[in-house]
């Protein structure tokens, strides 16, 4: 899927068990979303593929990260987990409101998640960013390999998550319609010794440029379209 076109998020029919299998007939019927380098928009060493579905309850995205070198130490909530192999998802339901969300989950299923008011309103040693928690948050993790062993050759691990409109405080307890329109991306940092700069970043999100905080650039960011 090109950065530039509108992502229908599709609203998904039966159960969906968040297992990371993504296994459901509607996460089949889910379009696919490709990751890119920034800057150069080239397709990643590290190949990644995502979706999104909703109901009358969750946001899900699911993502499939190949990974040679999966590993991840950090099991304590809100830990630092972009400095190990973390898949991200960021988002922002108000056009007009400076209000957006990042959730970045490792390989063990922990999970840093963050409310943020206003980009740039906290910084390193803030803690303002990551005192919310999501209540009810779901994850789950699958993997096809073996965790924190570099020296064999891990296939993937795929993250399967379920945000609950419910525990976003800008939606005021409002669940999304048809038609809504959200900004988002999805991101991912692959650390891995078979990487040749040792660290890919890659996102869905076509970013211009790569300094900084430049995941938050939600100027940048994808539209996606509630679709029933």
């Amino acid at each position: 899927m090109l950065a530039k076109e509108i992502y229908e998020c599709r609203y998904a029919q039966g159960t969906i068990r968040v297992d990371g299998l993504l296994d459901e007939p509607a996460w089949k019927k889910a379009p696919t979303l490709d990751f890119y380098v920034p800057v150069t928009h080239a397709t990643p060493q590290s190949l990644s593929h995502g979706k999104m579905l909703w109901d009358e309850t969750h946001l899900y995205v699911g993502i499939k990260a190949y990974d040679k070198d999966i590993w991840a130490h950090h099991t304590e909530r809100d830990s630092p987990t972009c400095n190990e192999d973390v898949l991200e998802v960021f988002l922002k339901p108000h056009k007009d409101e400076s209000a957006y969300y990042n959730f970045e989950i490792n390989p063990l299923g922990t999970v840093y998640d963050a409310f943020n008011v206003r980009r740039g309103a906290g910084g390193p040693d803030d803690h303002r960013w990551n005192r919310w928690n999501c209540e009810g948050l779901l994850v789950g993790i699958d993997i096809k390999g073996t965790l924190n062993k570099w020296d064999d050759i891990d296939e993937y691990w795929c993250l399967e998550v379920a945000i609950p409109f419910a525990s976003l405080p800008s939606l005021q307890g409002r669940v999304p319609c048809a038609g809504e329109t959200w900004k988002f991306h999805l991101a991912r940092y692959d650390y891995s010794v078979y990487l040749d700069d040792g660290v890919e970043l890659s996102s869905t999100t076509r970013f211009k440029i790569a300094e900084g905080s430049f995941f938050h650039r939600h100027e940048e960011w994808q539209t996606m379209k509630f679709v029933k």
